[in-house]
């Protein structure tokens, strides 16, 4: 039998519903099938969104999109190649839509199928937006600070959850503006949300003026170019962390860098910020979207009961 012979008996024995849920369904880099350790295939309720970093023969990508095409009929396909932070997409269904919605949580969220690198939605962060759920609505009524953030999930969680404002700060106004459409696709107060899409740190002055926050969430990607690398600028982010929280205040910390370990990630904070949390707790990734080795993946602490050190 050979590996795709093996995916196509492994992704036919899961029960795969047809709704609007996101789930990843083959998690090659948890070495499921030996030769198909870079292939992940993701579900975004009725599209399939598979990445692949080995290169395809044009027989395998047939093979592949017959496959997932016929133990799927319901859903369309997505095949992008990635390598060296670059991407290319092998094959796009006909009937594939621009943009369609998900749920999580009972929450909407908007999708792009044929958009960019990404699908504008991280599934993997479904812990992470539970939690900050979870705790807005045992603390009750705070102001948010979402940074780099994306198309703004995190700030329809928040407001779902009673929060009293979120200030979403991210660098491309193109996914801010769909995080304006997500916060409208929930019926949400859009009077709530904010946007700014300007550097961070060009512009704390105006994040400490409009602070301080009872929730940071801090999730950057580990490069951004010129304007954000999480080795020299996450440090640098932690030790402002004092000029605009609350007391008693929260940070949701966020990292996905696969040559940072989960032990690197705790020291960074502690030896960084001036003052200290009463508690900080791992937000753990689904085990759908863990590799082989969990210190290579998704990294996530809550941070709570922010205590102000004394000079």
């Amino acid at each position: 039998m050979d590996k795709w012979q093996e995916l196509q008996k492994y992704l036919s024995s899961l029960a795969v519903e047809n709704n609007r849920l996101c789930e990843r369904i083959f998690n090659g880099p948890a070495a499921v099938i030996k030769g198909l350790e870079q292939l992940l295939i993701d579900r975004f309720a009725d599209q399939l969104f598979v990445l692949t970093y080995l290169e395809l023969s044009g027989d395998e990508l047939d093979n592949l999109r017959m496959l997932l095409q016929k133990l799927f009929p319901f859903c369309s396909l997505r095949i992008q190649f990635r390598q060296s932070g670059q991407f290319q997409d092998l094959y796009l269904s006909d009937e594939a839509k621009d943009y369609f919605t998900v749920e999580e949580h009972g929450l909407k969220y908007t999708v792009h199928s044929g958009r960019g690198q990404n699908t504008g939605f991280f599934a993997d962060m479904i812990n992470g937006r539970k939690a900050v759920i979870d705790y807005i609505n045992q603390a009750g009524d705070m102001k948010v600070l979402n940074l780099f953030a994306y198309t703004c999930s995190f700030a329809v969680a928040s407001i779902s959850a009673g929060a009293v404002s979120v200030d979403n700060w991210d660098m491309n106004k193109n996914s801010l503006s769909i995080g304006r459409e997500n916060i409208r696709l929930n019926d949400l107060d859009e009077r709530k949300s904010s946007y700014f899409g300007y550097d961070i740190f060009k512009s704390f002055s105006k994040i400490k003026k409009r602070g301080p926050y009872g929730l940071i969430i801090m999730d950057p990607p580990p490069m951004q170019g010129k304007s954000f690398s999480y080795k020299k600028d996450y440090p640098r982010l932690i030790s402002r962390i004092p000029q605009i929280i609350d007391k008693g205040g929260a940070v949701l910390f966020c990292l996905n860098a696969p040559d940072c370990s989960h032990q690197d990630f705790l020291h960074m904070i502690h030896t960084n910020l001036s003052g200290q949390f009463a508690d900080i707790r791992e937000i753990p990734c689904p085990v759908s979207y863990q590799g082989r080795f969990k210190e290579r993946g998704l990294k996530t602490y809550l941070a709570t009961g922010y205590i102000q050190e004394h000079s």
